[in-house]
């Protein structure tokens, strides 16, 4: 298989996990009745339909060209789940620990789906990154393994505020 094919069949794979991680957040999202929990997932799955658009604009890009194109500034610097996670947190955490709001055990299975989820796509992303020598590739692969870090590290984080 030339380098070109394995490319775009890592980009396949990429996007069938990242459509897997959005389906998985959406429920989650839509069963969730609390406030915390579904602000949590409505965030991750706009992240990952931003993680599909941007595999679908680079699959297309170099199957038609044959390169991989530059990442945006504007893509470089999304801070998805990242940029809303302060607010969020700090805003409803301290209702779950007083008591207020309760995360129940159905959500917490889905927050642990979610950690192990993450965790699988951190390690996909790694190997991705390890496999090609293409700079561009490479650029585009550690920002998506930062990103699902960042959503394993956020799911992580809710798990254990839950259990203070």
């Amino acid at each position: 298989m030339s380098d070109l094919q394995q490319s775009l069949e890592a980009l396949k794979l990429a996007l069938r996990t990242e459509e897997e991680g959005y389906k998985l957040y959406k429920s989650g999202a839509e069963q969730s009745k609390n406030e915390f929990v579904r602000s949590i997932f409505q965030q991750l799955f706009k992240d990952e339909l931003m993680h599909v658009s941007l595999i679908k604009r680079f699959y297309a890009e170099l199957n038609q060209s044959g390169s991989w194109m530059k990442m945006s500034t504007e893509e470089k610097n999304y801070k998805g789940l990242k940029g809303e996670i302060k607010t969020i947190f700090s805003q409803t955490l301290e209702k779950v620990k007083a008591g207020k709001e309760a995360i129940t055990d159905t959500e917490l299975k889905v927050y642990q789906k979610a950690i192990d989820f993450e965790k699988k796509g951190v390690k996909m992303y790694s190997q991705l990154y390890q496999e090609t020598t293409d700079l561009k590739a490479r650029k585009f692969y550690a920002f998506l393994r930062d990103m699902e870090q960042e959503h394993a590290d956020v799911a992580r984080a809710v798990e254990l505020g839950r259990a203070q």
